[in-house]
C-alpha cells in the first residue's frame, strides 16, 4: 500500500500543475483527502449512517477530484478514491478497494439561487464509476441448514440477515453514485469540502455491495473565466454575460453616451446627461422635448347661419421649461391679447389642454391639464371672470398634425380656447 500512496501522492500533484497551466482556458477545481465508507447504511438506506462503527476509514491522501466548469451552473468531475476498507456488513477486512468515476455537478451558488460569489458553494453530484474490490466470487445462494438449524452454507450480513438472490459478486463493478457536497471557500481559491455519495451496484439486483462514501480535504480553484469575451474576468464583472466596458465593471453602455445600460432609461439613444438644445434636454440619458404652446381662441357666431370666420390667435415658439408650467414673457404678452377679445362679450369658454404622443397617455393627460390650467390662471389674471372659463385635458387625443415628425409633434402641444355652446 506504501507504493499506492506515493503514487497517488504524485497524481495530486501532477494533476495540480495541468489545472494551472490551463487557468487561462477553463476553471479549473481540485480537491483531495480522506474518505470512508459505509456498508451497513445501504441496507436500509441511510440505517445506521450515523454510526461509526459502520464507517471503515482511510488514511489521508486516499481520494482526489478534479473538475472544469461548463457553464454557471453545471461542471464535469473526474474523481478517484483508494485504500484498504473493511466491508464491515459482510464482515470482510482490509481488502483494497478503488473507486474511479466521472461525474457532472449542479452548483446553487451559480448566480440564480446563490451568488456566484458565496463562500457557501453547495452541489449535486451524479457519476459513472468503475468499482473494484475483492469479493472472490462471493455467491449469494438460498442457505442450507442442519437438522439442528445451524446454516452449512449460505451468507449472512452483520446483523446475522441471510443474503440470498442467486447473485454472485465479481471483483470488478460498474457502479453508478449519486450524492450531495458543500465547498466552504476560505479565500476565493481555497477551502475544504466534504461530499457524501450513495454508491450502488446495479448488476447484484440488490443492495448487498452498495455502500455510503463520505469524503473530506481541502479544495482549490485556478483559473478565470470570461463568458461574454469582454476581457474583464467574471469575478470582476457586474454583467458578466453581456459584453461590457471596463470603467464600468464589465457593464455596457450601448449608445456610447458615458451613461452605463443599467442607468439608462434610453440605452439606444444617445443623451448624455446635463444637454441641453433649443429642442430638447437630457434626462437619464433620454431626450426630454421642449414644449410649445399654441393657443387658438375661436369665436362663433351666435346665429349658424350667418356664421363669421371664427376670430384666431395663434400663439408660436412658447417653450415650457423642463417640468414647469408658468408661460415665458412671450406667452404672457398673447394670452393678453386673448383675454381682450373674450372680454368684448359675455359667453363662456372652454379652456382645452393637448400634447404629442411622446410620454405615456397618464403623464400626457396630466401634461395638458396643467397647461390648460395655466392658460386659465392667466387669463384670469387678465380679468376674464373665471365662472366663463371651463379647463379640459385631452392628453395626445386628437392631433391637429402628424406626430411621426418633430414638427408635426409641435404643432400637437397646444392648447385652443373655443367659446361654448
Amino acid at each position: 500500500m506504501k507504493n499506492f500512496s506515493i503514487f497517488f501522492t504524485l497524481v495530486l500533484l501532477l494533476v495540480s500543475v495541468e489545472s494551472y497551466s490551463q487557468n487561462t482556458l477553463k476553471k479549473w477545481y481540485i480537491s483531495g483527502g480522506v474518505h470512508a465508507v459505509n456498508h451497513p447504511a445501504a441496507r436500509g438506506f441511510g440505517d445506521g449512517l450515523t454510526n461509526g462503527d459502520y464507517w471503515s476509514f482511510v488514511p489521508p491522501l486516499s481520494q482526489i477530484s478534479v473538475a472544469t466548469t461548463l457553464n454557471r451552473s453545471f461542471s464535469v468531475d473526474l474523481q478517484a478514491s483508494i485504500g484498504e476498507i473493511d466491508n464491515k456488513r459482510l464482515m470482510i477486512d482490509n481488502e483494497f478497494m478503488a473507486l474511479v468515476g466521472i461525474g457532472l455537478r449542479y452548483r446553487f451558488a451559480n448566480g440564480y439561487i446563490l451568488k456566484e460569489t458565496s463562500w457557501f458553494d453547495p452541489y449535486l453530484r451524479f457519476g459513472a464509476n468503475y468499482h473494484r474490490m475483492p469479493y472472490r466470487g462471493l455467491k449469494f445462494d438460498p442457505a442450507v441448514y442442519a437438522a439442528d438449524g445451524t446454516m452449512i452454507s449460505g451468507v449472512v450480513d452483520v446483523k446475522d440477515d441471510v443474503l440470498e438472490n442467486g447473485a454472485v459478486a465479481d471483483n470488478d463493478h460498474f457502479a453508478f453514485s449519486g450524492g450531495f457536497g458543500i465547498n466552504f471557500w476560505i479565500k476565493p481559491k481555497f477551502g475544504l469540502n466534504i461530499e457524501l455519495q450513495y454508491v450502488g451496484v446495479p448488476a447484484m439486483k440488490s443492495d448487498y455491495i452498495d455502500f455510503f462514501q463520505a469524503k473530506a480535504g481541502v479544495a482549490f480553484r485556478f483559473g478565470k473565466t470570461d463568458r461574454d469575451g469582454d476581457g474583464i474576468y467574471d469575478e470582476d464583472d457586474e454583467c458578466p454575460d453581456v459584453p461590457g466596458l471596463k470603467e464600468y465593471n464589465g457593464c455596457p453602455d450601448s449608445d456610447g453616451d458615458g451613461i452605463e445600460d443599467r442607468s439608462d432609461e434610453c440605452p439606444l439613444e444617445a443623451c448624455p446627461n446635463g444637454e441641453d438644445t433649443e429642442e430638447y434636454y437630457c434626462v437619464n440619458g433620454c431626450k426630454v422635448m421642449k414644449e410649445k404652446l399654441e393657443i387658438v381662441v375661436v369665436e362663433e357666431p351666435e346665429k349658424p347661419e350667418v356664421r363669421e370666420e371664427p376670430k384666431v390667435i395663434s400663439i408660436e415658439d412658447v417653450n415650457f421649461n423642463f417640468d414647469k408650467f408658468d408661460l415665458t414673457a412671450g406667452g404672457v404678452q398673447k394670452v393678453k391679447e386673448a383675454a381682450e377679445l373674450i372680454k368684448q362679450g359675455d359667453e363662456a369658454y372652454f379652456v382645452d389642454g393637448f400634447t404629442d404622443s411622446v410620454g405615456t397617455e397618464a403623464y400626457n393627460m396630466k401634461l395638458s391639464e396643467r397647461r390648460a390650467q395655466t392658460v386659465k390662471d392667466a387669463l384670469i389674471k387678465e380679468g376674464v371672470d373665471p365662472k366663463r372659463l371651463e379647463i379640459r385635458a385631452f392628453g395626445e387625443q386628437y392631433p391637429k398634425c402628424t406626430n411621426d415628425t418633430a414638427e408635426g409633434r409641435a404643432c400637437n402641444r397646444r392648447v385652443v380656447v373655443i367659446k361654448r355652446y
